[in-house]
């Protein structure tokens, strides 16, 4: 039975998908598919009521030279998932553990433009239901506490998993060092998983990052052109149009006063300024226990 050999535990929204598909390049490294099995935390404990068996079947096809990764957000979810942290440390005890931070205000903001996005992906017709400043009361998402925010407090879900693991299991990581070093963190990351450092796994083609503003400009854009493909015969000339053609033909409809009626329904509000200065107020102290714990300047955290 083959199990994981490495967590990247979180943070949610902090590049964790990035750093997924970077490991997937490598020869000697095998990431689970699901991206996020959620197998230690899912709601209502779905997926852990699936049983080892399942778990383990998301890494029987790796080969026996592969070590073996996955990459769940909510395993750093407390209190909304209690009892992950416990239960990695009984079913995994040597495994090690990456995590990777980010600013916890912009990740916030970022977690809760995703869930926008995925209601918008469900039903298509779903407008935005809250304001960010909505979404962070506790209890907002029918779960403990405040879940844009409580993931946020670093320390807090670092904390849960020292009760189980001594800290060499640890890699941590900011998101930063990935966008800004990413050959030097990904050879840190190969490193400390135990296979070849010296793999090149930026390749000539970007990675697509899991970013809600992609989704945001499709999703406006399929709102605007939507009564004009709604008459008939239009929407199927336009797929005979070149995309250039259709380009032009947006560029001239965004600029009607129909395009800020869409953004209004559909794309999640910006955060208010005063939100922002309350966020990095509350989110200063758990910063600061972080920056001494990793020994690291987090004062641009503090804007």
């Amino acid at each position: 039975m083959r199990l994981p050999d490495f967590l990247i535990i979180g943070a949610s929204k902090s590049g964790t998908t990035t750093l997924y598909e970077y490991l997937c390049r490598h020869p000697q490294i095998y990431m689970s598919t699901p991206k996020e099995p959620e197998f230690f935390a899912s709601v209502n404990d779905k997926n852990y009521a699936k049983g080892i068996n399942w778990y383990a079947s998301l890494f029987s096809q790796a080969d026996p030279h592969q070590v073996c990764g996955e990459a769940s957000g909510r395993y750093t979810n407390w209190p909304q998932f209690p009892q992950a942290a416990e239960r990695v440390a009984q079913l995994l005890p040597h495994a090690k553990l990456i995590y990777i931070m980010r600013h916890p205000v912009d990740r916030a903001y970022s977690l809760y433009a995703q869930i926008v996005k995925y209601s918008q992906l469900r039903q298509p017709q779903s407008k935005v239901k809250k304001t960010f400043e909505q979404s962070i009361e506790p209890g907002s998402y029918s779960l403990p506490g405040s879940y844009l925010l409580d993931s946020g407090d670093y320390m807090k879900q670092i904390e849960q998993y020292l009760r189980f693991f001594p800290r060499e299991s640890f890699l941590f990581l900011l998101m930063e060092d990935l966008a800004q070093r990413p050959a030097e963190t990904l050879s840190k990351v190969c490193n400390f998983i135990g296979v070849d450092d010296e793999i090149n796994l930026i390749q000539d083609d970007s990675i697509a990052a899991n970013q809600a503003s992609h989704h945001a400009e499709w999703f406006v854009r399929s709102r605007i052109t939507a009564p004009l493909k709604a008459i008939p015969g239009v929407a199927s000339a336009a797929n005979w149009l070149p995309q250039g053609a259709r380009d032009r033909a947006y560029q001239i409809l965004k600029r009607l006063p129909y395009k800020q009626q869409i953004e209004k329904q559909y794309l999640p509000p910006p955060m208010l300024p005063e939100t922002r200065q309350m966020l990095l107020e509350r989110f200063h102290e758990p910063n600061q226990r972080l920056a001494e714990f990793l020994n690291r300047d987090l004062s641009h955290w503090s804007q």
